[in-house]
């Protein structure tokens, strides 16, 4: 449908358009005059200063509108075209119920007056600005946000902590604080950010902070720091397309930026304490980070202590300029020694603090050799090396590592060729095994779409390999797991998320195995918990595995824990924030955010749990783990506690065939019982040896007699677990 604009209205919009870019009555001709009134509350009509309005035409068609906000004694005015008809709404309805009234203006000059009605939902809110122990007198603005914000994770509520152009225009309420530092309002319930502008006369940095309430409160003191100054120059930064310079508190807090001028120059406004200080600047598709004094690492770096301004905080960025590299090798059979034409190769960007998420790929010729050609803006980086071969090939990381997350970075530099990076590949047998497949999804149900599955399996023909999640969040594993062999899945999503170990376990001791039983198992899905968010990693614990062996403690065997899991948080908390995994040398590096206390969790895959308290102490921590390991665990990866496995086949007819795992030797009953609750058939009563036991019902009762049609449940019962399972007999 066309609009049809008639000649006034077009040119009411010219005359609102004129108004807005500060043309006056006078020039206008005398089209114009003013509309004024008072904006006052309550039974004593007392006078409302600060609210705000917008006035439009009535029906209007053109989009055009006048914001209006009252003065300090609750009179508004503004202009208007005359012989018109307009209508004031409420932008404001944070304290007064909203109002929608028309205004008919002529020739002469209209005054229009409006009442407003308090809200009946608001709570009182009490608190107090002080700094340095003193009280500060102080506007201070409240900017009410969505109740879906969610306030343990900075992420979502710091994105309000913007200094707006017009604070009064920006909050949803304004107070101040009087000579003693108090101050008191009525707000609806929910959640907040508050502002506080900084005052460099008295000395103090502008205050945010985020909270909620549900009735009246009084909140803990705004208690304000003082301002300080970190300057520099960036040198080159108007080379590049983006530089920001940031400083990191070491105790754990929001960190502080800036951006250089168009001299170079910057002055961050910081609160006195010590930092540590770096920039970040971004050229195409590269990222480069320095730290001071010209260094790559937070260890490394020079910290600055901020008692006073300090200045001199000096960077040189390189010319922004990329240099080549290459990788090659060869890709080869393990099982023939013969060289793979067309296998994949890829090496994935590993220092993620210094540079952006980038990917290379290349592919075998006839002879199993491949060559990486890519470009860096950093002098030094780091890879991750990934290769595999259609279906016929298991897929591997670097020196025969099966996941991302244990693989070794290798180093590059710029201008370097790197040689001798080669892969050898395990066949995939598929004749006589069974594939696994499910989804990884966040616990709002959505795929993601980042990540990998692992498998450690008794199968000694498979090992431990890994399954990609593909765009959808799907993963599958080959049909290599053959029939009675055991499986335990691990799943990593990201560095966002947590790892899950099957089934919702975070560690190994929780989790359930997989028995294979003659065919392919669909839907083992993974619901990944998203990690507890941190700033910047400054600090790392550095940890080793020990083997407990006739009393003395040493280094574990090769390959024996890796892939184990350690997570940390900082001490007191409840939340895991940070996890790695364990080498195949033992070692674990665990990125934390500061100096501080914090715990950790070694969870192994033999069903060990073992915590410890750990000291970082200059950005640096370092502990050394004793497992006590199990001499034979047999034939399973983990038996931590005794399980009923499920019964195949199911339904069933004439016989159904009911595994037991026992963890370890003890007496045991494997009962079956009818929907009704009636126990009708003991298949086991006595002592069990550790391992599996395969037991056969074949649909009769104690009495012999075949059992009708229907659902039956199936019982093992143990010293420390009593499980039941389902089972449908068909006639």
């Amino acid at each position: 449908m066309k609009r049809h604009f008639t000649l006034f209205t077009v040119l009411t919009g010219l005359f609102i358009a004129l108004m807005s870019v500060g043309f006056s009555q006078a020039q206008l001709g005398g089209f114009t005059t003013l509309l004024t009134g008072q904006v006052t509350a309550g039974p004593d009509s007392v006078a409302v200063p600060g609210y705000k309005m917008l006035i439009t035409f009535k029906d209007d068609t053109t989009g055009f509108h006048r914001f209006v906000m009252t003065d300090d004694f609750g009179n508004y005015s503004t202009t208007v075209v005359k012989n018109n008809t307009y209508t004031i709404t409420s932008l404001d309805t944070f304290t007064y119920n909203a109002i929608n009234e028309e205004v008919e203006v002529k020739e002469l000059p209209v005054v229009h007056n409006i009442h407003l009605t308090k809200r009946t939902d608001l709570v009182t809110v009490n608190g107090s600005v002080i700094f340095e122990g003193e009280a500060v007198q102080t506007p201070i603005y409240f900017m009410k946000i969505p109740n879906s914000v969610n306030l343990s994770d900075f992420r979502d509520f710091e994105v309000y902590f913007r200094v707006p152009r017009t604070a009064l225009k920006w909050a949803s309420y304004k107070t101040e604080s009087d000579s003693s530092g108090n101050f008191a309002l009525e707000m609806i319930a929910g959640k907040y950010v508050v502002y506080i502008p900084a005052n460099p006369e008295v000395g103090y940095l502008t205050y945010w902070n985020a909270f909620k309430f549900s009735g009246d409160t009084t909140l803990p003191a705004f208690e304000m720091k003082k301002l300080q100054t970190i300057s520099g120059h960036v040198a080159n930064a108007d080379l590049y397309e983006k530089v920001v310079v940031l400083a990191h508190p070491l105790n754990p807090m929001r960190p502080f930026s800036a951006t250089p001028d168009s001299s170079n120059d910057y002055t961050m406004e910081v609160a006195p304490g010590k930092y540590i200080v770096r920039v970040v600047a971004y050229f195409d598709d590269y990222k480069y980070v320095m730290f001071y004094d010209s260094v790559y690492t937070p260890k490394e770096a020079t910290k600055i202590d901020v008692h006073g301004d300090v200045s001199g905080i000096d960077f040189n960025l390189p010319v922004p300029e990329v240099s080549p590299f290459s990788i090659s090798g060869t890709v080869t059979s393990r099982q023939s020694g013969l060289p793979l034409e067309g296998a994949n190769v890829m090496f994935v960007s590993y220092n993620f603090m210094g540079n952006l998420w980038k990917s290379w790929e290349a592919t075998t010729d006839a002879d199993g050799k491949y060559k990486v050609e890519g470009y860096t803006i950093l002098p030094e980086d780091s890879l991750v090396g990934f290769a595999w071969k259609d279906s016929t090939f298991f897929a591997q990381f670097y020196q025969d590592e099966a996941t991302f997350m244990t693989a070794d970075p290798i180093i590059y530099h710029a201008n370097e060729d790197v040689v001798g990076i080669d892969f050898a590949l395990d066949t995939i047998n598929t004749e006589n095994g069974f594939s696994i497949s499910g989804m990884l999804l966040n616990e709002k149900g959505e795929p993601i779409t980042t990540g990998q599955v692992t498998a450690y399996t008794t199968a000694t023909n498979v090992g431990v390999i890994t399954a990609q999640v593909d765009s959808t969040g799907h993963y599958a594993f080959d049909p290599v797991f053959p029939t009675n062999s055991v499986v335990y899945l691990t799943a990593w999503g990201g560095w966002d998320y947590l790892p899950e170990i099957y089934n919702n376990a975070s560690t190994w001791k929780e989790a359930d195995a997989i028995y294979i039983q003659g065919s392919d198992i669909t839907g083992i899905n993974f619901i990944l918990k998203e990690k507890k968010p941190t700033r910047l990693p400054l600090a790392k614990i550095k940890g080793w595995l020990k083997k407990q062996t006739g009393g003395l403690a040493k280094a574990t065997v090769e390959s024996e824990y890796t892939g184990d899991l350690v997570y940390v948080k900082p001490a007191g908390t409840d939340e895991w924030t940070g996890y790695a995994y364990v080498k195949s040398d033992g070692s674990f590096d665990l990125p934390v955010e500061s100096d501080g206390t914090y715990e950790i969790l070694v969870t192994t895959k033999e069903g060990e749990e073992i915590t410890q308290t750990i000291e970082v102490n200059n950005l640096e921590g370092e502990t050394t783990v004793t497992i006590t390991g199990i001499s034979d665990p047999g034939e399973n990866l983990v038996i931590s506690t005794d399980q009923l496995l499920d019964a195949y086949p199911n339904p069933f007819n004439p016989s159904t065939t009911i595994r037991v795992q026992m963890a370890k030797a003890g007496p045991a009953k494997l009962l079956i019982y009818n929907v009704l609750g009636q126990k009708i058939r003991t298949l086991y009563d006595g002592e069990l040896q550790k391992g599996t036991k395969q037991f056969v019902w074949n649909g009769k009762d104690d009495l012999g007699k075949q059992v009708a049609s229907g659902l039956y449940f199936y019982q093992l019962k143990t010293r420390n677990t009593v499980k039941t399972k389902a089972v449908m007999f068909l006639k």
